[in-house]
């Protein structure tokens, strides 16, 4: 015969511990920060170890739950991609990193931001062109999206930092936020391609066998990319520079991308592999 003692102790057990329910997600890392940390990151290239991602993020661990709450809001931004080892800029982030002018990081801005849909949602429901106080926001992510109670205040903080940072918000004289129409080319337009420009990456002094590709702004002027891409060999090391006062056309990058891979095999033949600096893939030598 059952113990009911034991039933009703079972019983009240249960309802000590309620199922909680977790809160709508939001990027905790405001875009102004974010683009902060895509500049800073861009000028060693496109492409990271998530340690050295970590580093340009302030992190000396990537195993703390502080890293990784970071490190998905740039996932929730759509500016990373890739898990593991490496960590890859998506089109938009490199656009963040790298504007051509100030349009191109505006627009660039404003699709990271549409690409949070929690954001989004906020954004086009709330009235443009008046003031807005913070508690406001909050209230509105918690009762209209799901964000919980606890987590109101830095909703709040990083939906505003950021509408301002994509262009999409401004902050009045009394310290209220105004949100304002998006522009009609950027809303929710799948972030579009890169204007038609040299891939541009650099390489990581923890990694020396690695291709460069950078844009001399100072020699070729402004709107004037220079390609410029190297391949260390034993004894020195073999250069592929390209220069010209006009932008390169689209086509030009086929037959340089042809001229990449023949240069590749012809480094890799002039390098044979030393066991000693093989790493596994992913890993730094």
């Amino acid at each position: 015969m059952p113990d009911d003692s034991m039933a009703s102790e079972k019983d009240a057990g249960s309802a000590k511990s309620p199922t909680r329910k977790r809160g709508k997600g939001f990027p905790v890392v405001p875009l102004s920060e974010a683009a902060s940390i895509l500049k800073e990151a861009g000028k060693y290239g496109f492409e990271h170890p998530t340690a050295s991602f970590a580093g340009h993020m302030g992190h000396t661990s990537i195993t703390s739950g502080a890293f990784r709450q970071r490190l998905a809001a740039f996932r929730d931004w759509g500016l990373i991609t890739g898990r593991g080892d490496m960590l890859t800029m998506t089109e938009v982030a490199r656009k963040i990193a790298m504007p051509t002018d100030d349009a191109a990081e505006r627009e660039a801005l404003q699709q990271a931001f549409w690409n949070c849909d929690v954001f989004t949602g906020l954004h086009e429901g709330m009235a443009k062109g008046q003031p807005l106080d913070r508690d406001r926001v909050g209230s509105q992510a918690v009762h209209g999206f799901g964000v919980a109670p606890t987590r109101a205040q830095l909703f709040a903080r990083s939906f505003v930092d950021s509408a301002v940072a994509a262009h999409l918000a401004r902050i009045d004289a009394q310290g209220n936020l105004v949100l304002l129409e998006p522009d009609n080319d950027s809303q929710h337009d799948g972030g579009g391609e890169l204007d038609e420009q040299p891939i541009i990456t650099q390489v990581d002094e923890s990694r020396p066998a690695q291709t460069t590709r950078v844009i001399d702004r100072e020699l070729s002027g402004a709107g004037s990319p220079t390609i410029r891409q190297s391949w260390p060999i034993t004894g020195g090391e073999i250069i592929l520079e390209v220069r010209s006062a006009e932008s390169l056309p689209a086509t030009a990058f086929g037959d340089i991308g042809d001229v990449v891979t023949k240069l590749e095999e012809l480094a890799a033949s002039l390098s044979p592999a030393d066991e000693s600096d093989v790493t596994d893939e992913g890993g730094e030598s």
